[in-house]
């Protein structure tokens, strides 16, 4: 760290060779963990005058162009970046940085950039504030879910990507207060993942949310059940289990108890990803057995034999040793 800091001392706020050392320093952080804590107030407060700089500089330009420079907004994405790098490696040790700080003001103006990159940046570092100091994020909720709802916007994969993945964070700090934001962002999740050729990672980010959606808010998201449970199922059958994957299914289970009908057609699927679980935790487990327990039960037992005639051995298989049908 010594040679680091040295050089992070040396350089000013417009040498662009901080680029490479902001980016570096991130990843330090993110590895250090409370590790970096001895060096984390002077480079959060540095990211944060060079935000502050960059948005200074940026408004001065729109309103008298012929007076200044349009500012190097990369400066502002590598700041962003590392603040980013410093709350996910420090966790809940960033709160005091982020309470002495405008950080949350500057990050309402950044989501809001024109530069996409921006953007991008801004969204990754909302979810990780969310995720390490989530009370310094709640009374901003208000108005930044809007802005979160426009930006759910493909052409830019990204922007998109980040901005999903924040509402999901959201979600499991929020819980049942999440009731009002549901209308801004669950069309055009529901749109995402029914959409042609969309990248793998954006389909997977997109599943999980609506999934953490419907766990926060089961009544308001169920009655779309049916218009995404297919690519829902396909999206998240080849991921691993984790806990966001974990948070997503219970979402499923608890849309599906409210709105069975919804997965009728497509029920197949559902029993695939199911299966796709190497060792869910056994509550989740036990949901998964009551769902298709109950399914068998309702179709009744000629019928059930019928319907998993369909399935592929593996499957059946996987089926009949874990759940027992």
């Amino acid at each position: 760290m010594p040679p680091l800091i040295a050089k992070w001392n040396e350089l000013k706020d417009e040498d662009k060779d901080l680029f490479p050392l902001l980016e570096c320093l991130s990843s330090v952080a993110t590895a250090l963990q409370s590790g970096f804590l001895p060096y984390c107030e002077p480079v959060y407060q540095r990211c944060v005058t060079l935000v502050q700089k960059t948005l200074a500089q940026a408004m001065m330009y729109s309103q008298q162009p012929d007076q200044y420079e349009a500012p190097d907004k990369d400066f502002m994405i590598v700041a962003l970046d590392l603040l980013s790098g410093l709350a996910e490696g420090l966790g809940g040790h960033v709160d005091q940085l982020v309470s002495r700080s405008n950080i949350m003001t500057l990050l309402f103006q950044c989501m809001q950039d024109t530069m996409p990159e921006v953007r991008q940046s801004s969204f990754a570092l909302l979810g990780d504030l969310t995720k390490a100091c989530f009370p310094h994020v709640k009374p901003c909720i208000a108005e930044f879910m809007p802005i979160l709802g426009t930006n759910l916007n493909p052409e830019f994969i990204s922007v998109c990507n980040n901005a999903t993945w924040a509402i999901g964070e959201i979600c499991m700090q929020m819980g049942v207060e999440m009731q009002p934001y549901v209308s801004l962002v669950l069309n055009q999740l529901v749109e995402i993942i029914n959409r042609p050729n969309t990248p793998k990672t954006l389909l997977e980010n997109t599943a999980i949310t609506i999934g953490r959606l419907g766990y926060v808010c089961p009544q308001e998201v169920a009655p779309m059940l049916q218009q995404f449970i297919r690519p829902w199922c396909t999206s998240l059958r080849n991921i691993r289990d984790n806990e966001e994957k974990d948070s997503a299914f219970r979402g499923i289970c608890m849309m599906i108890g409210v709105n069975p009908g919804g997965v009728v057609q497509d029920f197949i699927f559902f029993c695939d990803a199911v299966a796709s679980w190497v060792s869910p935790k056994d509550d989740l487990r036990d949901m998964f057995y009551k769902i298709l327990h109950g399914f068998k039960d309702q179709v009744g037992e000629e019928n059930w034999q019928q319907f998993s005639e369909q399935f592929p051995p593996q499957l059946k298989e996987r089926l009949s040793a874990c759940y027992g049908v």
